[in-house]
């Protein structure tokens, strides 16, 4: 996303939600399923409620992951002025992108569409390996040791409770 100018953190973290993981995770699984029921994957019925869990969970790891880089004075897409380690972020590096995958595949399962759980599960492996071969590397390239000992303390994706210091 080209850099806005002129905006406070607190707008741009708005706009940045309007422009990207709404249209990602809302307008286009709306789109696919018209969030309309389709019997359920597996023909499983209890995929529908780990789906409605994993839309809440999404959704919520989503706004707060973005709320606190605006929180934080910081613009919530790159580049990225300083680390944030607090927050969400200590829980996880990758609060937004981990939200929104599961906001995104949580509906497929919450609908019964097999074409929004693949819509999910690709952004999740596309999130993954840009994470490796170009984030992760282009943060430890322009931060350095922070984000090195960042990296070691703090899961990609699976949160867990920061370690003590």
């Amino acid at each position: 996303m080209a850099e806005i100018r002129g905006l406070s953190p607190k707008t741009a973290a708005v706009v940045f939600f309007l422009l990207v993981p709404l249209p990602m995770a809302g307008v286009i699984p709306w789109w696919m399923t018209r969030w309309q029921f389709q019997p359920p994957l597996f023909g499983i019925d209890a995929a529908r409620w780990l789906g409605a869990l994993m839309v809440v969970v999404g959704a919520t790891l989503l706004i707060s992951g973005i709320a606190w880089f605006a929180h934080e004075g910081v613009m919530p897409y790159p580049p990225i002025e300083r680390l944030i380690t607090n927050g969400p972020y200590a829980y996880t590096r990758n609060p937004m992108y981990l939200g929104v995958v599961l906001v995104m595949s949580g509906q497929g399962l919450l609908f019964g569409s097999r074409g929004t759980l693949i819509y999910g599960l690709c952004w999740f492996a596309g999130f993954y390996v840009f994470e490796l071969t170009i984030d992760d590397p282009f943060i430890v390239k322009h931060i350095g040791k922070p984000y090195e000992d960042y990296l070691k303390n703090v899961p990609g994706w699976i949160p867990r409770r920061p370690r003590a210091s």
